[in-house]
This record gives C-alpha cells, structure tokens and sequence, in this order.
C-alpha cells in the first residue's frame, strides 16, 4: 500500500477526518420550473406574477399579491394608496420600443414593475414613469438581490424574496378560499425564489474549504484514486475471462455512467452482454451487481432460451419484460467487504465463474450463434 511520504499525508488526512466535521451541503429543492430548465426567465415569471396579482383569477386568492406587494411599498411610509381595481399588464410598450415587464393601472393609478434576476439594471426609469398615464404612480424594481441605489425618486426596490416572503405570511387568510391546485402551484413557485435567492453554500460552509483547501483536495484526490483502482479491477477480470477464452470485449461506460458500469460484451452478437455495476461500491452498502444482458434483435423470441437458468429456476421477470431496448436475463447483487472490494477483479472474475453467470452466457451465446446460422 501506501509508504514514505505519501503514507505521512495519509495519516494526515486520517487526523483531519477524526477532528473535524465535513459539513453536508444540502442542495436545492427541485421546482417545476427548474425541471422545464426555466427558473430563472424574466419573463417567465412576470407571466406567473401578473396570474397572482390578478384579483379575479381562478386561484380564488383574491388580493393576496397586491396586498402584499402594497405593504412592501408602504412598508416604512406610505408612498401610494392601495388600489385593487386595476388590469395586469405584461410586456407593456412605451417610447422607443421599450416594454415595462408589468403594470398594475386603471385610470388614476398605476404600479411599475420592472422585473430583474441575472440582469443589471440599465433600463430607463424615467421613461417608464413618464410614459404610464395615472395620477398617482409608483414604481418598484422587483430584483434577486438588493439594489443599493436606484436613481429614480419614485421607484424603490423589493426583492422577490420579500414579496414571495410576504405573501407566504399573508396566505393563511386566503386559504380557505383558494383553489388548491394553485396553492401547490404557489409554493411551487416560492420554492423557485428561494433557489434563486440564496446560494448553495452558506458562509461557514464556503469558508470551512478554504480554510482546508489542501486537505479537502488530498481527499478528492483519494477518493479519485480508490474509483481508479475500481475501474482497473474491472479491467482485471475482463482479462481474466479473456484467459479462459471467453469470446468477449470491453466497453466503459462513458457520460453520466462513467465511473459506474461496463459492459463485456460478446464478440459473435453485441446484443449479449455482461453488464458490471459497481458504481456503489465506495458508498456505504458497498454493493456489486452483475447481469447477463440481452438487447435489441436477442429480445426477439425469447422463448428460444427456456430451460437455460441461473439457479434452476426460469426468470420470470425476464419473460414478462415488454422493453424492446433491453432486459436482464439473470440478475444478482452482492454485499462486499473492504477486502472484496480492493481485489475486486478476483471477486468478479470468481462470482460469474462459479456462480453460473458464465455458463448461462456461454449457452445464449450458442442460441444466438444458431440463429444465425439458420438465418
């Protein structure tokens, strides 16, 4: 194993695991609108917004957006009155092809809303505040983060955090009215902000890797070499196999599946395969499974390989798989210890030996090899 130098920073490493506490980043919850890989487009969300900040929609939550957005606004002093009857507005032209993202308005009142995420505010105010016919008007610049200064005496900032913070404090006066699904569609939405808002990793956690930036990269790098050592006993007892002149070839996965599976595939038809996962081996259940695969033109006319079994018994989840891409013709996981896992191209090598799965490959190799002599 490891000696010299390199066994002292293993030691190393061991004394900075036993006195420290690696903190677990969370991450982010999953929205609908990051799942449509759109959680951040302005105009998205000003679409979204101006459905809750109609009073009359079929959510059934009444003023709940604009009574809310109004406290906002009002919050220190009041700067405009509350007014609920009003149209919702997107895209709202004005001079020079320019478009305000939402207006509140009726004929004496009116809301500017501009609408910023990842965008600067360059937009020119004051020909939104000119161009917006009211009596009383008042302008807001709804962004992700706080804006120190706005250069406009009738505009002020609210983040979405605030507004979305406020209406979830608001919502259980409306609840009882309010169409459930919508409900679902909201928090939905407010979970969406949330992810925009804050950052994956919270202050302590960013400085808890830079106070330990070598250490946590000897241990990246560590782990690194362990997934390493896995991928060449993979190769291991491919060769293996190859020694017992078994008509096979190698194939690693790539992309996502790097790291996690490859495939002996047979050399007469690359619709049969040994399939080896043993990606969840460095995790703490430390299992490896392994298949005998059949794909493609092998699924057509299964009932050629009856009587050919693993364990005595038929398959039958084989049989009954309707997936024309792909099934697992026999199929078994395996918990290995610490020692399995390092000699881990013996272990394969030994398991679909004595286990059958090699026998059970060599005769559907044989099945496939006839059909294509009949062909």
């Amino acid at each position: 194993m490891l000696e010299g130098k390199e066994k002292i920073n293993l030691e190393s490493l061991q004394a900075f695991l036993d006195k420290n506490e690696i903190p677990k980043i969370k991450g982010k919850p999953k929205t609908f609108l990051g799942i449509a890989k759109q959680p951040h487009y302005e105009n998205v969300l000003s679409n979204i917004y101006a459905f809750y900040l109609r009073v009359n929609e079929v959510h059934k939550f009444k003023d709940l957006f604009v009574t809310s957005l109004f406290e906002l606004i009002n919050k220190d002093s009041t700067l405009i009155d509350p007014f609920f009857d009003f149209k919702v507005f997107t895209e709202y032209g004005v001079s020079d092809q320019k478009r305000i993202d939402i207006l509140l308005q009726n004929n004496e009142q009116a809301v500017i809303i501009e609408n910023k995420v990842y965008h600067h505010l360059n937009n020119d105010l004051e020909l939104y505040y000119t161009d917006v016919v009211a009596t009383k008007k008042m302008g807001v610049v709804l962004s992700l983060h706080p804006i120190s200064k706005i250069y406009h005496p009738y505009f002020i900032n609210i983040t979405h955090l605030q507004l979305l913070n406020q209406v979830m404090q608001n919502l259980g006066n409306y609840l009882l009215d309010a169409n459930d699904k919508y409900v679902v569609f909201l928090k939905d939405f407010y979970q969406n902000t949330i992810n925009l808002s804050q950052p994956l990793m919270n202050e302590n956690d960013f400085n808890f890797y830079f106070e330990n930036q070598q250490k946590i990269n000897n241990l990246i790098a560590y782990k690194s070499s362990a997934r390493k050592h896995l991928e060449n006993e993979v190769k291991k007892a491919y060769r293996l196999l190859e020694g017992e002149k078994l008509n096979i070839k190698l194939y690693e996965s790539s992309g996502n599946l790097g790291n996690v599976l490859s495939y002996y595939i047979s050399k007469l038809d690359k619709n049969l395969m040994f399939t080896i996962i043993y990606g969840d081996l460095l995790k703490t259940d430390g299992t490896l499974r392994l298949i005998v695969e059949l794909k493609g033109k092998a699924l057509i006319n299964k009932e050629r390989y009856r009587g050919v079994t693993l364990s005595g018994e038929e398959n039958a989840s084989f049989y009954n798989s309707k997936n024309k891409v792909y099934a697992h013709f026999a199929v078994r996981s395996y918990k290995l210890q610490k020692s399995e896992i390092r000699t881990l191209g013996d272990v394969i090598y030994n398991k679909l030996k004595g286990d059958g799965f090699v026998d059970v490959f060599t005769k559907l190799e044989k099945i496939l090899k006839q059909e294509i002599k009949n062909n």
